[in-house]
């Protein structure tokens, strides 16, 4: 989820955890709750800190150990046990269990968008992702901003009891609906190595990336049906340029982030531009999640770029400053 959603989602845990009459009915203890719940719901993207250290660290630990098992309660311990120091409050108990279950709303929610987490983290390095949530879901923001309309006229506890039972049933229809989706492409695309489903902002409306022996195939599914939209061959040039290229900091940073990374490779004048775009984000024919390398012809200059661009203005203007660095 995105930072806006999951502020909502915060200060609606806060108006939730008025249904306990302790907290209801001491005006700190349900201050310290709402701005734990609130902070709380948006800790384990503290990792942005990462960026103090260049944009290559942020891609490598970003939803990592910050959004691990191990992580949550250490969050929640911490935010909490800070909040507790500046109130004076009947019970820390609570202030800790509506601090803990932000936490884990942040990272339960941040499963099911394309990017996922590495929640398992230390026993597994894998990134789980459901793919059944848009990054910024329209359904649960609104219902949100609902809820807290709602609060001039009802009791907040219930209120919110009733919006997050609607939500959660929401996400397990998304869910299983993607599921169902997914098994069959799968019995369709028989030859398939991989599919992967995402969300898009619509609901029952995927991005569609199909991965096979030979090419990609790209496509969107709605109204049941899948229109592929392009394809492109998994061939690639300068395989030895492409293989010295992930040895490069930046591009092994950006590797790390995602398993939909596919390289590409043009000769320049002056040397070569290997871009590795991530798969997952795509408009039209753009991929504009990616890492570019400038190799000079010489081989002893390298320059990249790693994250996203937004236009093919933005584009041309980071390849022109990566080969005019190089001399």
């Amino acid at each position: 989820m995105d930072t806006t959603s999951h502020i909502m989602m915060g200060l609606g845990l806060g108006a939730l955890a008025q249904i306990d009459p302790v907290i209801a009915n001491d005006a700190a203890l349900s201050q310290a709750v709402v701005i734990g719940t609130v902070i709380g719901s948006n800790a384990p993207d503290f990792d942005f800190i990462y960026l103090v250290k260049g944009k290559g660290c942020y891609y490598r630990n970003h939803r990592a150990w910050s959004h691990s098992i191990l992580a949550l309660p250490l969050w929640s311990a911490a935010v909490s046990g800070i909040i507790f120091s500046f109130f004076t409050v009947p019970s820390f108990t609570h202030l800790f269990f509506w601090t803990f279950l932000a936490v884990i709303l942040h990272v339960f929610f941040d499963l099911f968008n394309v990017h996922g987490t590495q929640v398992l983290l230390p026993f597994s390095k894998k990134w789980v992702a459901y793919d059944s949530l848009p990054l910024f879901d329209p359904t649960i923001f609104f219902v949100h901003v609902l809820g807290f309309g709602l609060l001039l006229f009802y009791e907040p506890g219930i209120t919110f009891l009733i919006i997050y039972l609607f939500i959660f049933l929401y996400v397990g229809v998304r869910t299983l609906y993607a599921f169902m989706i997914k098994r069959k492409l799968e019995h369709h695309f028989i030859r398939s190595i991989r599919i992967k489903l995402i969300p898009r902002m619509f609901l029952f409306h995927w991005d569609v990336l199909i991965e096979t022996k030979e090419d990609f195939l790209f496509g969107v599914y709605t109204d049941g049906s899948l229109n592929i939209e392009h394809t492109f061959s998994k061939e690639i040039d300068f395989p030895e340029l492409v293989s010295d290229s992930q040895n490069h900091p930046s591009v092994s940073d950006f590797l790390s982030s995602t398993q939909y990374a596919y390289p590409f490779v043009r000769s320049w004048k002056n040397g070569y531009l290997i871009y590795w775009k991530d798969l997952r984000f795509r408009t039209n024919k753009f991929f504009p999640t990616l890492a570019i390398l400038f190799i000079s012809s010489d081989f002893k200059m390298k320059n990249c770029y790693i994250g996203t661009l937004y236009s093919l203005k933005q584009y041309k203007q980071v390849v022109r400053k990566l080969k005019k660095s190089g001399f």
